[in-house]
Parts: C-alpha cells; structure tokens; sequence
C-alpha cells in the first residue's frame, strides 16, 4: 500500500512543512502529485499480477491468454452469456471433452447464443450388419406406420435410414466472387449422410412467453390464441439446461408444436410452468380436461366436433375450442409460446435497455389503464384538458386487448412543448406507480389520430408536441395531423393491411398503416413492424431495424400521402422494405433491403424514387432494377442487369408467421454478409446471426472427431412453398411469388400434361 499524500508530507522535517504553509503550501502540491502518481504505480503493479489469471485480467490481456491455449478469435455476439473472456476461460473444459457430441454442441451454444444440436450422420447409413453386432431397430427400410417418425424426416431429430451420401458435408471448395452471388447453403453445407459427416443444428427461433392474455373469442365456443384472430403455431418454451448437462434433445429446442407429440404427450406442453395454460375466471383448466384435436376449417367455418366434457386445442394452428356439454367460462385467458426471428415489433420481451429512464421527467399525469381510468379514450381525454406543455404517462398494462377510437374529437392532441407516453407495461402489486416494461404487450383494434397544436403564445416554439408509443399491436391506422409534431414509435406493430382474417390474410391489403399529413411532422420507428407510410413533404422519417410491409414489390410502402407523389425526406437504417419508395430526399440508407418492382404500365420512373438526387447517400443496401437514387457505395447489385442473381430471398414473407422476414438459405453470400460490419442486410441485422453462425463454422474443426468434418444446419432455412390449386385442361393458374404477390399464367393441366 502506498504512503497517501498526509503520511509523505507527515515525513518532510517540521520546518520546512512550516516554510512551505507560509509560501502557500507548493511543498504540499507537489507531493500531492507524488502521491497521486505512485497510486497509478501501485495499481499497475496489482494489475500485472491480476494479468495472469483470464477471471482478472485486462481487456487487452484476453487475446494474448486465448493464444496460449490455442483459442483464435472469433466474433464478438452481444448478449450472448459467454463472452470472449468466458470461452477462454472454458477452453480447457472444452479440450477435454474434444471429440465427442456433447462437447460439439455446448460450444456451439456459447460461440453463437442459438440452439444447437449435432447428429452424428454415420449413425442415419444403411449398412450391412456385422453378425457379431446386430442392430434390430436398424431398419433399411421406411416403416409407413411410424407417423412420429415421418414427421421428423429431415430435421435433427430424424431417425430414418439412408443410403450413402458421397459428397462432404463441409462446405465445396470454390472461387469466391466479390460480390459472391452463391447461395448461403451451400457455404454451409454440402452433401449430409456419410461416414465421416457431423451435422451442426441451429435454431433461428426465439421463443416468446405470453402470460395470462385474453383469448380472441369467435363465438361461444370457439377461440384463437393469437390476440388479432389469426392462426399462429405454438411454440415450446426452453427447460432449464446447465452446460454439458446432456445432449440436445426436441424440448432443448423451440420449435412450432406438432399434433401427434402434442397428444402423445399433452403434460409435458400443457399445464403450470409448461408452453401451454388456459385459465377460466382466472383458474388453470386442469390438463385432464384438454385434447388434441385438428381444427382445420372443414368445410369452410366449420370445425370438427369437439369430444363430450373435454376443451379442444390444435397447436398447429393455435385454435381453442370448448365441448357443446363443457362449461364455457364468462373470461378465458391463455398462456402460450409464440416463436419470431428477433425481438422486434412489439412482444414479451424486455424493453427497458431501449427505453429512457425516466420516460418522463416530473409528470403531472400518469394514468394506468383499467386501474385509475376505464379506458384509453378516458385517459386520452385527461390528457387534452391539460395546459399546454404538461407531461404524462399513460400506462397499458399487461396483455389485454382493447377496442378503441381515438379520431375525431377524441383525437390526441399535443400541444407545444408537452409530452405523452402510451406504453405497455407490468404494474408491480402494491408499487402505485412503478412499473416494468416487460412481459406485457397490449393489442389495440382501431384507428388513432394524432393532432398537432400551435402554441398558444402565437410564436414558433423550437420544440413541438412529443407522443411516444412502445409495446403495442396496432391493428388499424395511426394519423398525423394539424401543427408540428414529434411521434416516435418503438418496439410496436402496426399490423400490415390494417387487420387480418382467422387464415393470417390481410383484410385491406395496401392500406396504410400510418399517415403523417400534418406540417413538419417528425416521425420515428425503431424496431417496429408497419404497412405503408405516407408522409407530406416538409416532414421527415426515421426508420430503424424495422420491417415496412406494403403485401407487394409493386405496390407502395413510401411515399406522400396520396401515396402518388414524393414523400418526406427518409433516413432509414438496417431495416427491410417491401414495396416501392417515393421520396424527396433519401437522407441516408443503410445496411438496407428495397425489395420492390414496377407493376405492368406503372406511372412511376422507379421503384426506388428519389426526387434529388445531388443530396443523400445510399450505403450496403440492395436495390431494385430501376431505382432513381443519389450516390451510391457498396450496394448490391452491381449493376441493373443483375438483380436476379442478387435477389434476396425470404423462409416467409406472410405477417403472423414465426419466420416473417428471415433471410433463407437461397439468399446469395453477398446478402448475408452485405452490411457494413459485415453482417446480413435487412431487418434482422442486430441479431448478429451472420457472425454467430461463423464462429460455429470455426469452432466446429476443432472439436469434431478425428477424421471426421461439421457442416452447418439452420433451422429454419428454405422458403414455406405453397403449391398453387389447379385443375385440368387448359386453365389460367395463379402462382403467388415469394412477396406474396399474385401472377397468372396459362397452362395446361391434367393427368401426364408434363410429359407434352
């Protein structure tokens, strides 16, 4: 310990301590600085010893320890648990276990923060058994009894036979391009089943809790789990899992339930702390009372008959529905597991990290919704009869569902220099007004108008009105009118096509989903799902990590509010657009995907429209064939006549589907690691799945056995196909291309027409 600057100066002979007081005390000063340099001294002397061990040593330390024990880097993934540090730190437990299944997926879990699995292949081959070693469940064959089986062909979990596959399963060697138009598969795998082939499993899938919501009801005994009506497969929710606990099993990985494992086994999905929960009056339905049932429509808006004194549940589609002879209670309440790409949009998640704290400094309004007032328009209307620039907070909690209608004289008014929340959260019990912005996501069905003010002193205030929404589903259309305003909205989903059908189907496709027809209107959407936006020039628009969905390439996403002419001038960054773009000035676009054409005869010049074109920039984004942009740096494709080559490709592009917007195997490399930090373009960009990925692509070699080779499985990775209905002879066939969008072609169809 080093002396402090009292104690060295105590040293100094009385005189000249007396000398130094009657000068000012300069002596002091400078063994002040003595002092205060030998700490550092100290400190650093500490650290040098704390540099030895990778739990305490520096930051700059980790890499230098990594290369003692043959641990390379690898990317660095935000909220993965096991950081750098921890991985160096567990190398040894990992070297230890090299070879072996286990040890292949606990690392394979750290380095990338996903579920893995890996599936020694050799084990899947169609062999000519040894007599010394007979394996009796072994079988070169197929067995069409075994629906459970069949049902598995194909994933990680399949226990079906082959014959050899002679390819390797490691990634082909091949001449990379820059920019590389070769599918993302085939950088991850090549052949599956041989002798020397590991398998690597990852889900894309997170999987989101929502606890206690009420359920959409359709009539007295039928209900859907989905809070806007529409079918949704249910997820299984994670067990608790300790590292090198076991290997992955189908409960260590999310993934949709299915109707044979759900009924072999409804306690392990159903019941308190499991996937699925249906309360009546608030009481858990005890499992005893739940069946399994497929309630497809059968014919159209009819569903199967339910078994006397049971409750129906098809987790395929997300359906509830109650026995004619079953009590039907006057609230039913459902807990459910949803699985999405990430967490934006609205949801379950945590939201607190993207929040400011506090939302509101010093309000003079806080109004929890169902508590203090009835309803939102109550609260709303509290609200505007504030004076002008007050502040407040009004709070929807938990996961309840609402109708509303705020237009008109019911309108949210904002006045200059005031602000507004409206945000889900959870009201702690007996906490008043404290409040988590977690496990609550509040749906609201109608429209809302938002109008600015002018200030009432009659000069231009230099900040206007501010409302701020966070964790909602919107179904309907948010307007902005009147006098500036700011509306920032975060972490929300303002469903595409305003509503949709029990079927998932939007019920007024292209409709817009925001307007902003008032003067300067300054809007903002972070991590959020919307439909069309259309916004008057002298506004702008801040789009980030957000997915704009029109239904169609050739239909608009951006543009004024006639939806005809340029819109607000557009900073938009990692985020993916679905539709064409019309805008004065293009800001900014990053790390961005347009995926948008021009319809038959259509009256724009561009799919992608910017009026000038001497300002802005447009940066790693993807564009469409014809776009009218400003300059250009590092976007794809390189030139007009390539677009097909570069096209990105989608596992789903249908809104309410668990892989809405995910990039597909099919995508081309120079999608997938076309962002500026080298990760994939588009909304999902935060997710560094890019770099997850790649770091299981550099640790498996390591850990696999000797001899043999990995090759990397997402799951999900091919686009959901959905053949078109055709009939015979010649017939005009509608074929839906991956946006959703509806072609018509003229074939002839019938029994061996492939063969003319």
């Amino acid at each position: 310990m080093s002396l402090t600057v009292d104690q060295l100066y105590a040293l100094m002979p009385a005189i000249y301590r007396t000398l130094d007081a009657n000068n000012g005390g300069p002596l002091n000063a400078l063994f002040s600085v003595i002092a205060a340099q030998g700490s550092i001294l100290e400190e650093n002397i500490k650290q040098l010893y704390d540099d030895e061990f990778i739990e305490t040593c520096a930051e700059w330390v980790i890499p230098y320890i990594g290369d003692l024990v043959g641990c390379t880097p690898i990317y660095e993934i935000d909220g993965v648990a096991t950081g750098r540090r921890a991985e160096v730190a567990n190398t040894i437990g990992y070297r230890r276990r090299k070879g072996t299944l286990l040890c292949l997926e606990q690392v394979a879990m750290d380095v990338s923060g996903m579920d893995a699995a890996a599936v020694e292949s050799f084990k899947r081959l169609i062999t000519t058994e040894s007599m010394h070693h007979i394996r009796p469940c072994h079988e070169a064959w197929v067995n069409l009894r075994k629906g459970g089986a069949l049902e598995r062909m194909n994933t990680a979990f399949d226990t079906l036979n082959r014959t050899v596959d002679v390819r390797r399963i490691a990634p082909r060697v091949r001449a990379v391009a820059d920019p590389d138009p070769t599918a993302l598969d085939i950088n991850l795998h090549n052949g599956k089943f041989n002798i020397p082939n590991v398998a690597v499993y990852l889900w894309r899938w997170t999987p989101f809790q929502v606890t206690q919501a009420p359920a959409f009801q359709l009539d007295n005994f039928r209900y859907m789990f989905s809070a806007l009506g529409q079918n949704i497969p249910l997820f299984n929710m994670l067990l608790p899992r300790e590292s090198f606990s076991r290997l992955t099993g189908r409960m260590d990985v999310s993934q949709p339930i299915s109707r044979r494992e759900f009924e072999r086994n409804i306690s392990q999905f159903y019941g308190p702390g499991n996937s699925i929960v249906l309360f009546a009056d608030g009481v858990a339905i005890d499992s005893s009372d739940i069946c399994c049932l497929n309630l497809s429509d059968c014919p159209p808006d009819m569903w199967p008959s339910t078994l006397a004194g049971k409750i129906a549940i098809d987790p395929v589609l997300g359906r509830i529905q109650f026995a004619a002879d079953y009590p039907v209670p006057d609230q039913l309440e459902v807990s459910y597991c949803y699985g999405f790409p990430a967490p934006i949009g609205g949801g379950p998640y945590d939201r607190s990290a993207n929040l400011t704290s506090p939302l509101v400094v010093d309000p003079n309004f806080i109004a929890v919704v169902g508590t203090t007032v009835p309803t939102l328009e109550a609260a709303v209307a509290q609200w505007n009869a504030l004076a002008p620039g007050s502040k407040g907070l009004i709070i929807l909690p938990g996961y309840e569902s609402y109708d509303v209608d705020l237009t008109g004289a019911a309108a949210i008014q904002m006045t200059a220099l005031s602000q507004l929340w409206i945000i889900s959260a959870q009201v702690l019990p007996g906490s008043g007004d404290v409040f988590t912005y977690d496990d609550a996501c509040v749906t609201l069905r109608g429209n809302i108008e938002v109008q600015g003010l002018a200030s009432s002193t009659g000069t231009n205030d230099p900040q206007p009105g501010q409302l701020s929404l966070s964790g909602l589903w919107i179904s309907g259309s948010l307007n902005i009118s009147g006098q500036a305003s700011i509306v920032q909205v975060m972490d929300c989903t303002l469903v595409p096509g305003i509503a949709l059908t029990r079927w998932g189907k939007t019920t007024m496709p292209k409709a817009p989903s925001i307007v902003a027809s008032g003067a300067e209107v300054k809007l903002g959407l972070t991590r959020c799902i919307s439909g069309p936006i259309g916004a008057s020039v002298g506004g702008t628009t801040r789009i980030c990590s957000s997915l704009l969905d029109s239904g169609s390439r050739s239909s608009v996403a951006y543009a004024a509010t006639d939806f005809t002419s340029e819109g607000a001038d557009l900073h938009i960054e990692d985020s993916t657009v679905i539709g064409k773009v019309h805008v004065r000035l293009m800001e900014i676009a990053s790390n961005t995907i347009f995926l948008a054409r021009l319809a038959r005869n259509d009256a724009w010049s561009a799919a992608l429209w910017c009026s000038r074109k001497q300002a802005g920039c447009i940066r790693f984004c993807f564009l469409p064939e014809t776009a009218i942009t400003p300059q250009t740096f590092k976007c794809l494709p390189p030139n007009s006549t390539q677009e097909g080559l570069f096209m990105p490709h989608f596992v789903e592009l249908e809104y309410g589907r668990p892989s809405y917007g995910m990039l597909s195997g099919d995508s081309p490399m120079a999608i997938w690691t076309g962002a500026d930090d080298g990760s994939q373009m588009g909304v999902y960009h935060f997710t560094q799945e890019t770099e997850s990925v790649s770091n299981v692509q550099l640790r498996a070699p390591e850990y696999v056995p000797f001899g043999m080779e990995a090759g990397v499985f997402l799951v999900p990775s091919q686009p959901v196909l959905k053949p078109p209905c055709i009939g015979y002879g010649y017939s005009y066939i509608t074929f839906v291309d991956m946006c959703g969008e509806q072609e018509d072609d003229l074939r002839f169809t019938s029994i061996g027409a492939a063969l003319i």
